[in-house]
Formats: structure tokens, sequence, C-alpha cells
């Protein structure tokens, strides 16, 4: 989780630790909905995101496990991304896929995602464009 909130920060002016801003739910249906997996290659660290219905997202990256709320654009922009914002709302411990163990509760992101064609794999990326992004994150199925 530590190394997908950090590599966000970089780019967004969003992130702080400021009081947490109210989060609006996802809209029904939305694509993001469900669960996503992305191993990292350099050594080989998984972690899997669960965005679910309610606006909660449990994110577990290596040992590290935290609690998140989000919100998601109801629509991609023009060019097919979708803002997404998440906030940890507790940081469980353990050292993340970054081997980065520090808390990072009240931690808040922006991301922009888009999706393959068929919705099964999303890359997550730092702005509305195709660099400085990661993935792609494959939709786990149940």
């Amino acid at each position: 989780m530590r190394l997908f909130l950090a590599s966000l920060a970089l780019a967004t002016a969003s992130s702080s630790f400021a009081a947490p801003s109210v989060m609006k739910r996802p809209p029904v249906g939305h694509p993001l909905i469900g669960k996503w997996q992305w191993t990292r290659d350099t050594n080989k660290c998984t972690e899997v995101y669960d965005y679910r219905a309610d606006g909660t997202a449990p994110v577990i990256s290596g040992a590290e496990r935290t609690d998140n709320v989000y919100s998601v654009a109801a629509q991609p922009d023009l060019n097919g991304f979708y803002r997404v914002t998440i906030r940890a709302t507790q940081d469980h411990g353990g050292k993340d896929c970054a081997d980065d163990a520090s808390d990072s509760t009240g931690a808040e992101s922006t991301i922009y995602i888009v999706f393959s064609p068929d919705r099964e794999q999303y890359l997550a990326c730092q702005e509305a464009k195709l660099s400085l992004c990661f993935g792609p994150l494959r939709r786990v199925k149940p």
C-alpha cells in the first residue's frame, strides 16, 4: 500500500494528513468495484486492492494490511481515465511491497486509472495520461 500511496503522492497536491474528507460511494455497477491484484517485478511482492460497493477498499501489500475509503468518478474523462481518490483510515502494520513499514493512516492520494477494453485490467497513473503508471492490475475472479 505504501508503494501505491507514495508513488501517487509525488504528482498530486491532494496528499494530506489533514482532517479526512468525505468520500462518495461509487456508482452502482462501476467497473472498478471488485478485487484487483498486481505483483511488483523487482521483488515479486503482491498487492491486492478490494474496491467494494460501499466505498471501502481493504488493501494488502506484502505483510501490510490497510483499511481505506475511496471515491471514483462515475464516468471517464475524454481520454478514458477515471479519477480515484483513496484514503487510508487504518494501517494495521507490516512491511509493504516497497519495504516500508511506516504508518500510512490518514494518507490520501488521487490516481487516474484506465481500463483495458475488456475491463479485466487497469493501469494506475499519477496523471491522466499514460506516463508514470504501474500495473496492469488484474481482476481477481471470485
